[in-house]
This record gives structure tokens, C-alpha cells and sequence, in this order.
């Protein structure tokens, strides 16, 4: 089974969640833990392959079945995006053709010819159409976006192919049907468009594939500019079907059209969406004309590409090496006419107040006040993110309210359950945490002061036990002190501290030298139990919540390696 255009590696996946974030129509599962793309939902913007932080989501590759292509086939022509300009603009284009031709590519084209002859049939079609909103069918994303999304709007794509398709047309047309063609470009959802048209393109590569290709054929586009190779476009070289990667791009190669049409050009699926949400309460006076590009800035910013110079300077060297040229009329009787419909597998399933109510609550959120919309699951607010749990695509434990919640009830209770005394101090010398047994330790008046205040929180060490001067010493030198006997009246103590963070934060176990023998075993295999019996929980809220939760793992795996390497032989 072919995998889809952007799959997920599940051994690099550190549920970070950013990809749930950053996506603009959640096309995200979350199962134990690891981020999957959902096909169906997916619109291949390829937003996720560029935030990741791991690298865990990842482009299909396309060099293997390109490279088999060329060995298995006589004839094999490269498809070239229009924003290669922007991409390999140190080189010039026919080194770039004469590069491309020695990886064994038969030709190089232009696919922006595609897109000239896109242009002409798009213009023919709006001067004939009755007055309405159309939008242009050249970018894929924005077209799968309305399939999926906004299925209201599909009729107002216009029944053209995209300049890819419209320009593997040509190839086929003037050099053979069985011509093969590979398709370069910046763009991902272009490969999803290659797998529904398997009889027009082989397949696509990235110009990072293509890059990766001329460095392991060892070829230096640098060193052939140098030598002066030189190679041609064919059929010739396309005109303003070159402006296509760029935001307003096509409308240029629009000529005025008789009857009244307002051309707009609109980037990023962000403004996108907003445009096209009030779309329906246009009147038909005149017709509109939108030319939308799902990446910010146009193609030249596409999810696959490589070049980092500012946009600016991609849209500079796109318009300078535009030349004017009319391939139309050379491919006229070519048929490039499509119907677009709403994909049937999107369902928006609809839920009750009630099953979102409910969902919430699973997540400790029962009233308004509990929905901090706070984002960090990746979903936009608490109810998204209850719609999504009750669609199985979101897990309970990415709420991060929730998991701290869980990961400090869990601490306390193993704080409670270890069966010695334990204080956690800071470098005030003042009491963060303590349970209830080391308040018992203490004394009944420090226990009557615990009954009221758990925990002791904010309370000054030297207020509740003499050995005040231990903690500052091991606070101020950094040195652990280790079974140290304390006597404070007629009570004398085994008394451990250990850091947590050196100089910041330590924490010290406290143990009734008169306790009988017996206990010492007990001790031990009573902390093992209740450790084992909860740390696993403790370690995914440690994954999820980062350096909170990460501390309270930290500190009773300490707690823990303290009672293995202290004998306990005083007791």
C-alpha cells in the first residue's frame, strides 16, 4: 500500500502536540500517545513537516520511484515548476535544464506553459458564465480545503484543470503518449493531484529531492555554470505562465474582460478561510474572480522548498525573468475541462450538549470557568478539544490542566504513602512540601499545625525542628549529608537531605532512630510497592507537562535511590 503524501514516523513523535496547533483543519490523531495524520481530513499543506520540531512528520519520498521511472522508461521529460526561479536563482535556467538532463531526464519543461493555457481557458470560461463568485482551480490545497471544508463553494471552482496537469496535456500531446512525466516543485499536495492522475504524471519530487539527486550523481551546478552548459527548455520558454508562484501572479496573465469580473488574489489558508466564509451573501450584479494560494507570499513559500532569502527577493527574481509569450493558441484544441465535487468522505458529525458536557467533565472541566481555552492541547479551545475526544482524535491526558492536576495528586499521594518522613525545603529555608508522617515526627503541636495547613507550605524550617543549620549547609555547599544523627530533647532522629536542585531545593528524610528493626525491611519494600505502583503514571504526565512534572518524577525517583543506598541500620 502506497503511503500518503505526509506520514508520521511514531518513534519520533514527542506528542509536543505543535502539529495539532499549527494544523488548520486538525487533520490530527492522537492514539498512545504518537500524532497521526488522518488521510481523509488532511488537506497536504504540509504545515506539519515544517513545524515539527523531532522531524517526526515526513514528505513521501519520490526519488526512488522517479530514479526507477528514468531506468524503466525510454522516453522520461521533468515537469519544472515556474518557482524554480526562486529556488535555484544563483544558477542559470539553461544550466539548470543541462544539470537536469544529466541525471538522464529525455527533456526538461516549463510547467508554467501549463499554466498559460490555464489562464486562457479560465478567461474564456468567466467571460461566457453567469454573474457569481468563481475561484481558480490552480492550487490544490485551496481545492481540497473546499472539498473538504467548505463544499458549499465547490461549484465556484472553475472547471479547469491545474497548470501541472494542464502542461503534462502538452507533453503528452507533442511528444507521445508514452512520454512519462515527473513533476518538480515546492508544493506536497501536488502529490496527492499525481496519485489521482496517475495516466498524466509518473510522479513528483520536491526541489529538495532534486537537490539531494544532483548531490548524489555528483553534479555541481556551480562548476557547469562555470564550463558554460548550456540546455534548452522545450517546447520554448514559457511567458507569463511564470508568474503563477506568486501572490496575484495569474491574474496578470488575465487579459480585461468584457463583461464586468473583479479579479482578487488572496494567500494563506488563514485569510483564506476568512474569505471564504461570507462568500454566500454576494450579489449577482458582477462576476468576482479569486485567485486563492493556500502558502503565504504564493508558491515561492511553498512547504517544500529550500531557498531562505527573504520572499521579497524570490517575488523580485520571478517578475525579472518573466518574458512574454503565447503558447495558447499552439495548444487550443487540448481539453482541459474538470467538474470538482465535495469529497464524500468528510462527515461533520454533530453532538449534543449533553456528550460535550460529558466530555469535558472527563477532563476535570465541569464548569465555564474550567475552559481555559488555553491551547495547549493544540486545539483552539476546550470545546474543540471535547469534539475531538468525542470523534477519537484527541486523547484525555493532552489536556495540560488535567494532566497537572493528576501529576500533583499523584505526587501527594506518594509523598503521604512513604513510609518515613519527608520535607521538600527551598533556598529561603522554607517548608515547599512535607507529609504527614514526617509532621508526626516532629511533635503533637507541629501535627495540630499540619491539620490545619497540609503540607506546611511557605512555613520557615526553623520554626518547626532545630536542624536548621543542616539544610542551609547542604543548600549553600551543594554536599549531600547522609544518615546524620539528630537529638532535639528527649527525641533523636536519623536525618538524611539530598538535593533536588543543588542550591535551590532539597528535601530530607527524617527517621525515628527508636522505630524496632523489624521496620527496616518494611520500609523498603513499602516505598518500592507504592513507587512502582505509580510511577508509570507519574513518567507520561513527566513527557506531557515537561519540567513540572519532570521535577515531581525527579524528586521520588531521588526519595527512592535515598532508601536504597541508606541501610536504614539505625532503625
Amino acid at each position: 500500500m502506497q503511503l500518503r503524501p505526509i506520514y508520521t514516523e511514531p518513534e519520533n513523535c514527542q506528542d509536543c502536540y505543535k502539529c495539532i496547533r499549527e494544523c488548520p483543519v486538525k487533520a490530527i490523531r492522537m492514539e498512545d500517545n504518537k500524532a497521526s495524520i488522518i488521510a481523509e481530513r488532511c488537506i497536504y499543506c504540509g504545515h506539519c513537516t515544517q513545524v515539527c520540531p523531532t522531524g517526526a512528520k515526513k514528505i513521501r519520498d519520490g526519488l526512488t520511484r522517479a530514479k526507477m521511472t528514468l531506468a524503466q522508461n525510454k522516453k522520461v521529460f521533468l515537469s519544472l515548476a515556474p518557482s524554480y526561479v526562486s529556488e535555484f536563482g544563483d544558477i542559470p535556467s539553461e544550466t539548470l535544464v543541462a544539470a537536469i538532463k544529466r541525471l538522464g531526464f529525455t527533456e526538461v519543461s516549463e510547467t508554467a506553459l501549463g499554466a498559460e493555457i490555464v489562464s486562457d481557458r479560465t478567461e474564456k470560461f468567466l467571460a461566457q458564465a453567469e454573474n457569481s463568485i468563481y475561484i481558480s482551480s490552480a492550487c490544490p490545497v485551496v481545492v481540497e480545503y473546499i472539498r473538504k471544508y467548505s463544499p458549499e463553494h465547490v461549484h465556484n471552482i472553475t472547471p479547469v484543470v491545474s497548470p501541472m496537469l494542464a502542461h503534462a496535456k502538452i507533453i503528452k500531446q507533442l511528444y507521445g503518449e508514452d512520454t512519462k512525466i515527473v513533476f518538480a516543485g515546492p508544493c506536497i499536495c501536488k502529490k496527492l493531484e499525481a496519485d489521482t492522475f496517475k495516466d498524466l504524471v509518473e510522479v513528483v519530487i520536491t526541489f529538495k529531492d532534486l537537490r539531494n539527486w544532483f548531490e548524489q550523481a555528483e553534479i555541481d551546478l556551480c562548476a557547469l555554470a562555470q564550463r558554460g552548459e548550456r540546455e534548452k527548455f522545450v517546447p520554448y520558454r514559457s511567458g507569463l505562465g511564470s508568474l503563477y508562484p506568486i501572490e496575484g501572479g495569474m491574474l496578470k496573465g488575465l487579459h480585461k474582460n468584457p463583461r464586468p469580473v473583479h479579479n482578487m488574489a488572496f494567500s494563506d489558508l488563514s485569510t483564506i478561510k476568512e474569505v471564504l466564509k461570507h462568500l454566500d451573501t454576494h450579489r449577482q450584479d458582477d462576476s468576482i474572480f479569486l485567485e486563492l494560494l493556500a502558502c503565504k507570499g504564493g508558491c515561492i513559500n511553498g512547504p517544500a522548498h529550500l531557498s531562505q532569502v527573504s520572499p521579497a527577493l524570490k517575488r523580485y527574481e520571478i517578475i525579472q525573468k518573466s518574458d512574454i509569450g503565447d503558447p495558447k493558441n499552439d495548444f487550443k484544441d487540448i481539453d482541459l475541462q474538470i467538474l470538482f465535487c465535495r469529497d464524500p468522505q468528510i462527515t461533520e458529525p454533530h453532538y449534543t450538549e449533553e456528550e460535550i458536557k460529558q466530555a469535558l467533565a472527563a477532563v476535570g472541566k465541569t464548569t465555564p470557568q474550567d475552559e481555559l481555552n488555553c491551547s495547549g492541547c493544540g486545539y483552539d479551545s476546550c470545546r474543540d478539544f471535547a469534539i475531538a475526544m468525542l470523534e477519537g482524535r484527541a486523547e484525555e491526558n493532552m489536556c495540560v490542566s488535567y494532566m497537572r492536576k493528576i501529576a500533583h495528586d499523584k505526587a501527594t499521594v506518594l509523598l503521604q504513602k512513604i513510609p518515613a518522613g519527608v520535607m521538600l525545603v527551598n533556598d529561603e529555608l522554607k517548608i515547599t512540601d512535607m507529609n504527614a508522617f514526617c509532621a508526626s515526627l516532629l511533635g503533637e503541636d507541629i501535627e495540630t499545625i499540619y491539620e490545619v495547613s497540609p503540607g506546611l507550605n511557605g512555613m520557615e524550617v526553623g520554626n518547626i525542628c532545630s536542624f536548621e543549620d543542616l539544610f542551609r549547609a547542604v543548600l549553600t555547599t551543594g554536599k549531600e549529608i547522609t544518615e546524620r544523627q539528630v537529638r532535639e530533647n528527649d527525641k533523636t532522629w536519623i536525618l538524611s537531605i539530598y538535593n533536588i536542585q543543588p542550591h535551590r531545593l532539597v528535601f530530607g528524610i527524617l527517621q525515628d532512630l527508636r522505630e524496632p528493626l523489624v521496620r527496616k525491611e518494611w520500609i523498603l519494600e513499602k516505598t518500592q510497592e507504592v513507587i512502582k505502583k505509580h510511577m508509570e503514571t507519574v513518567q507520561q504526565v513527566a513527557c506531557l507537562l515537561g519540567e513540572n512534572a519532570a521535577f515531581t518524577d525527579a524528586t521520588l525517583r531521588t526519595v527512592m535511590d535515598a532508601f536504597k543506598k541508606n541501610d536504614l541500620n539505625t532503625l
